[in-house]
């Protein structure tokens, strides 16, 4: 279970970046597009079959490692950058689980 929640926790963040991207008009408004993306990461992982105990943890990493680097709304299109974000977020959650 472990093992499939790393794999598909990158690709949680892909497909939550559809929401907020497509909110995006000529202005960015960060602060509500990240919270478009904690939303949308939640609705995304539960979709995916992520594991509901996971949910909070992971998405709320994953938000505020993209605050963290300021990302805007290109960045967020970067597959590599939501990548990096899911992975990293994964192991710190699975790490946190385990203690």
């Amino acid at each position: 279970m472990h093992t499939t929640f790393a794999r598909r926790a990158p690709l949680v963040l892909v497909a939550a970046l559809a929401l907020p991207l497509a909110a995006c008009g000529g202005m960015v408004d960060k602060e509500g597009m990240y919270e478009e993306f904690a939303a949308s990461c939640k609705t995304s992982f539960e979709a995916e079959g992520g594991p509901p105990e996971m949910t909070e943890p992971f998405c709320e990493c994953s938000t505020n490692k993209v605050r963290e680097q300021d990302l805007g709304p290109m960045d967020m299109l970067d597959e590599e950058k939501m990548t990096s974000i899911g992975e990293a977020c994964a192991q710190e959650v699975l790490a946190n689980m385990q203690m």
